[in-house]
């Protein structure tokens, strides 16, 4: 969880967040603001995760509080929109490779394909296999941000940047955007619930331990960038991490920090395909999408579904529309974030009696605020962003014709 989270967040968002934001105090409140919520929907998510331990993530969930229709929708957007981060983070990470080895300079695309391919064939071996790369990922990348970070108070502090105007409600929304997808990956959990061996008792701690440690992480890290570079030049930066490295060691610091760059990615993209594959497979398995999607090998791995999510991943990559896609994903996001909390909400009230071994703390009012904050983002996505907005909607009405197709083959075959 924590590192399909991170992988891209200490990377590129903190420049993002520093150019909308103008200024060092507004932006540790943003990072601060998108860590509250995410822990409240972990607060929230873990009942339902911890209650109905099942495979497909919030689709399970969406099925069980509003029926057939509503979870396709909501399948439909999770697993496209972890493919196309699959696909974005595989390109960006070429480019990073291309920077350390100059000959790949141009073959950019070759190489985000051969990426998701390995990490296919990786995950194909089994899920022992596929959760050791993921650890092997974090656990590197982790160790490595822990030195530089440790290492950049050492710097002299850089100027204290001047106050400037409160920015624009569209520069916060984009602020928003960016710390979303930044914190995007903190319900990791629930996809492999139903593979653990004591769901009641680990999803509740990954989703609410790893949580704050992410939060903590990004606090540290932000505190370390704003002591370590000007403002302006934090703000300017597609990859700040690197410019401390740079700082403090040279030409070879930057080259060491853009391989923990390559790990942080890698591991974001294991941990998308292993989600998308999931998803798929609870579709498949209840019937809503092929059989032979819901087949699991010996080993744990739903093979069919696997190659399905990876086929996407590279069409994806090989198309470069992953690109203009990244607008609408936090829309996507923040969409399916909302019906979990609805779900929280209506199944309390629906079937009181269900056994939860975690219940939400704050009960009703920590869920309601998470919820009604979500709807304050998509309908603020709305006014300032409409282009992206109907892109969302028309993706997720793609999801009709499949309900439509798999509700006439249902009638004909009975």
């Amino acid at each position: 969880m924590v590192g399909g989270t991170t992988g891209t967040g200490v990377l590129r968002s903190p420049g993002e967040i520093a150019a909308a934001v103008g200024a060092p105090g507004g932006v540790l409140l943003v990072w601060l603001a998108g860590g509250f919520y995410a822990l409240l929907g972990a607060n929230a998510i873990a009942e339902l995760g911890a209650m109905l331990p099942q495979a497909g993530g919030w689709y399970g969930y969406a099925h069980r509080a509003f029926g057939e229709f509503t979870a396709l929708v909501v399948a439909w957007g999770d697993w496209v929109s972890s493919c196309v981060t699959g696909a974005l983070v595989a390109l960006m990470m070429s480019t990073y490779i291309a920077e350390l080895v100059p000959a790949v300079a141009g073959h950019e695309r070759t190489v985000s394909l051969a990426a998701v391919g390995i990490l296919g064939l990786v995950q194909w071996q089994g899920l022992r296999a596929a959760s050791r790369a993921q650890e092997l990922t974090s656990l590197l990348m982790g160790l490595a941000l822990l030195a530089l970070l440790t290492a950049s108070w050492w710097l002299p502090a850089a100027p204290v940047a001047a106050a400037s105007k409160l920015p624009a409600a569209a520069t916060l929304l984009v602020a928003f955007q960016s710390v979303i997808f930044a914190y995007d990956g903190w319900y990791a959990a629930i996809y492999f619930a139903e593979e653990d061996h004591n769901p009641a008792h680990a999803v509740p701690r990954s989703m609410l331990g790893g949580v704050a440690l992410i939060i903590l992480i990004y606090a540290l890290l932000n505190a370390a960038l704003l002591h370590a570079l000007p403002f302006g030049q934090l703000a300017g930066s597609e990859l700040p991490l690197a410019d401390v490295a740079d700082r403090l060691l040279g030409s070879w610091g930057r080259r060491a920090m853009l391989l923990v760059a390559v790990l942080g990615h890698l591991g974001v993209l294991n941990s998308v395909l292993m989600m998308a594959t999931r998803v798929l497979f609870a579709l498949g398995r209840d019937g809503q999408l092929p059989p032979v999607l819901a087949r699991v090998h010996g080993r744990g791995t739903p093979r069919p579904a696997l190659l399905v999510a990876v086929g996407l991943t590279l069409l994806l990559v090989a198309s470069g529309t992953a690109a203009q896609l990244l607008a609408i994903t936090s829309i996507l996001f923040v969409s399916y974030y909302a019906v979990g909390f609805a779900a929280v909400l209506r199944l309390r009230r629906t079937e009181p009696d269900l056994l939860r071994p975690y219940q939400t703390w704050g009960y009703p009012y920590t869920t309601w605020l998470v919820l009604l904050g979500s709807v304050a983002f998509l309908l603020s996505n709305a006014v300032a962003d409409p282009g992206n907005t109907l892109w969302a909607l028309a993706l997720v009405a793609g999801s009709y014709p499949v309900w439509w197709l798999v509700k006439r083959r249902r009638k004909l075959s009975h």
